[in-house]
């Protein structure tokens, strides 16, 4: 498909069984629309699943960085105009959270039910610094700088998670910046470069639909009072946080994420799942 001149690509998962909406997904900046193909087996139990590579994503047309997530969030809502979705239930994760954010502002007909993982509203200046070195660590071709900068932002600290899973996950992520393909590596560059330009969230509300917000407990980069902040801004809100994970925690705790997904979009409890879980704090 393509939306205002940038080619990008959408899959879809049908399913006769659907209990809800379908799951939209929008996953991280160094994702792509099969990142979360080892859930869909148990989101496809209960619903459809759109997955999409946005421009800027994948194998979609690099997006330069002077299109804002407003941008995004319109091109999400051209996909499912053009698949004839009418209203989702949306999971955004980290980068794919901002632009949920964006989304449901804009678009809050189109919103059943909002779940964020990792995301926040605002960059602090110490990320600014963070996201300015992996640009110019990617413009000037220092790979190992470029790697070592992301893996600091978004991998558990060591000595607070479990650490065969924790260091795992450091090696893993850290050879998967090393050798990111050229073209991957300009899109990811045009995305970091977008939030140091752009405001990530608008003055918009959120629509009153179900909303949760999930962090992991030692998540750097967003860590769980950014879910607080942006919970007591919607009625009814509610915040999840993981145990013993950072950033990555459809990674580090991927069972817990996956009940978690299905339970809320079929308005089913929450309360057993190994998880702290609480309503806004105003």
């Amino acid at each position: 498909m393509s939306f205002r001149g940038f080619r990008y690509d959408c899959r879809v998962l049908h399913t006769r069984t659907a209990r809800t909406e379908p799951i939209l997904m929008l996953g991280g900046a160094a994702q792509d629309k099969y990142s979360w193909a080892r859930f869909e087996p148990r989101f496809t139990e209960v619903a459809s699943v759109v997955s999409v590579d946005l421009p800027g994503w994948g194998n979609s047309d690099v997006l330069p960085a002077r299109y804002d997530m407003a941008f995004l969030a319109d091109a999400a809502r051209h996909a499912l105009d053009r698949i004839g979705v009418r209203k989702v239930n949306l999971v955004g994760a980290c980068y794919g959270g901002t632009i949920g954010l964006r989304f449901a502002q804009r678009h809050p007909e189109h919103v059943a039910r909002l779940l964020l993982v990792g995301a926040r509203r605002t960059l602090s200046e110490p990320l600014r610094e963070t996201f300015l070195r992996t640009v110019e660590a990617l413009g000037d071709h220092r790979r190992d700088d470029f790697a070592r900068s992301v893996v600091e932002l978004l991998a558990p600290v060591l000595d607070q998670a479990p650490t065969r899973r924790g260091a795992a996950l450091s090696r893993l992520l850290e050879r998967q910046f090393l050798r990111m393909p050229e073209g991957q590596a300009e899109r990811f560059g045009e995305n970091a470069a977008r939030m140091l330009r752009h405001q990530l969230c608008g003055p918009d509300p959120l629509p009153p639909a179900p909303t949760l917000f999930v962090h992991g407990e030692h998540d750097r980069y967003a860590p769980p009072a950014h879910g607080d902040e942006m919970a007591a801004h919607v009625p009814g809100a509610r915040v999840a946080v993981m145990p013993a994970a950072g950033h990555m925690v459809q990674l580090e705790q991927p069972e817990v994420i996956t009940d978690l997904v299905v339970r809320f979009f079929t308005d089913q409890s929450l309360d057993h799942l190994p998880l702290t879980l609480y309503s806004a704090r105003n």
